[in-house]
């Protein structure tokens, strides 16, 4: 069993090629994007150059500060664009592909990013507050349209045991993004004009110019081209993926017919009330779960608020350089111990960690160990989320969904998440500023409540190719029974047809005595 385990491991890794691994990780830098802009904007809340420009003076103490409205309608607003981008996502990469949804999203961060920086003058006072809140809320549209696009693309062409990696791997992108953000929001944290948040803000021109660039090169899903009965090119897109063995032995005819006969009716994608039909809404309803907001946008503003102003700057570097690392040993954790465990364990950190910073932050007086340790378990609560929570969800967006209803299911759960961070990122700065540490008694409970939902309503993902995952969801889940017969059954029938593909074509090989191609 072990023995062909790792057959099965080699064999995937084998097809590798450079074309798969650049059409998997270069746009990622779509991530790197999402990243730089939390991380960014969380430093440019407290940068002096933009509180002069935009928030209040206090005359008589000679200070700028934001109200607290003006705080969550910069931070809240965003999510409008998000969640426009995410629900568009799905019907707009049906139709069009990934490849035309990179180049449209990367357009719109442009955009959004000058209506951002020419949002004020040179002088005090001189910033358009409504103008800088449009730009941020047209550079979320592109944010959300990367959060679907990507996983969606990459779930699609990678094999299933490595799917888990690839995928988590955005995480990895966004705090690349957050550290670079943050290293260069404490570069600036001391320019008193507005030149420095304006660089850190342009900066993001560099992300979408590379999409854009990026994208002349990858192929469309063969996946996609299949939905829209373009076989043939669904094939040329499955060549460019696979190494020369596979084109030279016909497997990339195999592997399209193999996935054409496992979804059979399914190949073509269904309307939106799908997603709630038979076990698609189960389906649905798993997808749409967890979020957060707390440590990546408002770490540097509650650093401030709570006693530790002079290293607000540097916290956030620290943690973010930290949560980078964190994510590596995660990408492999995700295909040992599988989805479901690594969520798990996740959450349990989150729970420990989050309430600790509460019981102890909220003393009255503490010592100079307590107060490292209410760092400590601030950080380590982000650290616990980037091992697991921050990505795994976005994993599994693209693997629970039926094929006819990915995007769709994608971009709803994507939506839905961002409603909740809308409210999270409207609600943190009243909750800071009235509760204090006790803000992490809230965040304690949502995640002992997300690791209650995990444990009874999710099943295990991990090395099931798309097509087999159907099985799991043909009977009801029992967290205490390990039995995956059904997913077995799948997996044996998707089997069976490559079997047949192969043996059919050998059988002809020795009757012609010459290569054969299938046509589909």
């Amino acid at each position: 069993m072990a023995a062909a385990a790792g057959e099965k491991s080699r064999s995937a890794w084998a097809s590798a090629t450079p074309m798969l691994l650049f059409s998997c990780f270069c746009l990622l830098m779509g991530d790197v994007l999402f990243g730089y802009d939390t991380g960014s904007f969380g430093g440019i809340l407290a940068n002096p150059g933009f509180l002069r420009q935009f928030a209040t003076h206090n005359p008589k103490t000679d200070t700028y500060a934001f109200e607290p409205v003006k705080v969550s309608l910069m931070s809240s607003l965003a999510f409008i664009g998000k969640f426009l981008g995410c629900l568009i996502a799905g019907p707009a990469i049906e139709k069009y592909g990934h490849r035309m949804v990179f180049f449209a999203l990367s357009i719109v961060s442009i955009v959004g990013v000058i209506i951002e920086i020419t949002a004020a003058d040179t002088g005090v006072g001189t910033g358009r507050y409504a103008q800088f809140i449009v730009g941020r809320i047209i550079v979320y549209i592109s944010v959300g349209l990367v959060e679907v696009d990507v996983t969606t693309y990459q779930s699609e062409i990678v094999p299933a045991s490595f799917r888990g990696l690839v995928i988590i791997s955005l995480q990895l992108f966004l705090n690349a993004g957050a550290v670079l953000a943050v290293g260069l929001n404490k570069a600036f944290s001391t320019y008193t004009s507005g030149l420095g948040w304006k660089i850190v803000t342009a900066i993001q021109f560099v992300f979408p110019i590379f999409i854009i660039i990026f994208t002349f090169f990858i192929p469309n899903s063969p996946r996609w081209l299949l939905s829209k009965d373009r076989e043939e090119e669904a094939l040329q897109s499955l060549r460019r993926l696979r190494p020369q063995s596979d084109i030279d032995d016909g497997s990339c005819e195999i592997e399209i017919q193999t996935i054409r006969e496992a979804l059979q009716e399914q190949v073509h994608k269904g309307p939106w009330t799908d997603l709630v039909r038979g076990n698609n809404l189960r389906r649905t309803m798993l997808v749409m779960t967890t979020g957060q907001a707390f440590v990546s946008t408002y770490q540097t503003v509650f650093y401030k608020d709570n006693g530790y102003a002079a290293q607000a700057f540097t916290y956030p570097v620290i943690l973010n350089c930290l949560g980078f690392l964190v994510v590596i040993p995660a990408m492999f954790l995700v295909e040992k111990m599988g989805r479901r465990s690594l969520l798990l364990t996740s959450y349990a950190l989150q729970a420990f960690w989050i309430l600790m910073l509460a019981g102890v932050g909220s003393k009255a007086e503490k010592t100079a160990t307590e107060n490292n340790l209410v760092v400590a378990s601030f950080m380590l609560f982000s650290l616990s989320y980037n091992l697991g929570g921050a990505a795994i969800p976005y994993l599994l967006g693209t693997e629970l969904p039926n094929a006819a209803v990915r995007e769709k299911t994608q971009s709803l759960g994507a939506a839905w998440n961002v409603i909740w961070a809308f409210v999270t990122n409207y609600v943190i700065p009243y909750m800071i500023s009235s509760l204090k540490f006790g803000t992490g008694w809230v965040f304690g409970g949502v995640s002992i409540s997300a690791f209650i939902f995990t444990f009874f309503f999710l099943p295990e993902t991990k090395g099931v190719a798309l097509e087999a995952i159907d099985g799991i969801f043909e009977t009801t889940f029992n967290p205490f029974r390990r039995s995956q017969s059904r997913v077995r059954d799948s997996e044996n029938r998707v089997e069976e047809l490559r079997t047949q593909d192969k043996s059919g074509k050998a059988e002809s090989d020795i009757m012609d005595d010459k290569p054969v191609v299938s046509h589909i």
